[in-house]
């Protein structure tokens, strides 16, 4: 007997309204069929913005929902998924959430490192004091297998500042492990 295997198109399908404010149901599905045939996967959102399916595989799904949104979720098992939205405005931040199949919320998280896990020995100490007090990270996830990417953001620093942090700061990868 085969069993139909859970791919991360059927759970974007079924997300419930509330996931996905700017999109009904009938945009999801526009948004999977164009992506399966090949097409540019553009829908108008509620906000008469354009919202697009950039990358779908059984796996990973990648959805630019808006300007300044973008939205990755990851199979990791048959009933468990990540969820990664980023905001952009215009430094990145991110939100990390799991979910089972039926789209609860699951209690495990999946915790940002703390922003000195970013920065190599020698960082300047006024540079170190100004992204501690604004820590935006910015999460994203592996196309190709479980793990996460963490990026900390550095746009909101002075020209100064940058130049100082530039070199000594150090992305941190994740394994994604149920």
């Amino acid at each position: 007997m085969l069993f139909a295997q859970t791919r991360i198109r059927d759970i974007y399908a079924e997300a419930p309204d509330s996931i996905f404010l700017l999109l009904t149901k009938n945009n999801r599905l526009d948004q999977i069929d164009f992506r399966e045939n090949n097409m540019p996967a553009v829908v108008k959102n509620r906000f008469d913005s354009r919202s697009e399916l950039l990358v779908l595989t059984d796996k990973y799904l990648k959805l630019q929902l808006s300007e300044r949104c973008t939205v990755e979720m990851r199979l990791l098992t048959d009933s468990t998924f990540c969820m990664v939205e980023t905001f952009n405005a215009p430094a990145s931040d991110s939100r990390v959430r799991l979910f089972n199949a039926s789209w609860n919320e699951l209690p495990r998280t999946i915790e940002k490192p703390a922003v000195d896990d970013f920065f190599s020995n020698d960082m300047d100490t006024d540079v170190r004091l100004a992204l501690q007090a604004l820590p935006l990270i910015k999460a994203s996830l592996s196309e190709t297998n479980d793990s996460i990417t963490f990026e900390l953001q550095t746009s909101e620093l002075t020209r100064e500042q940058r130049k100082k942090a530039e070199g000594k700061t150090q992305k941190i990868i994740r394994k994604l492990e149920m």
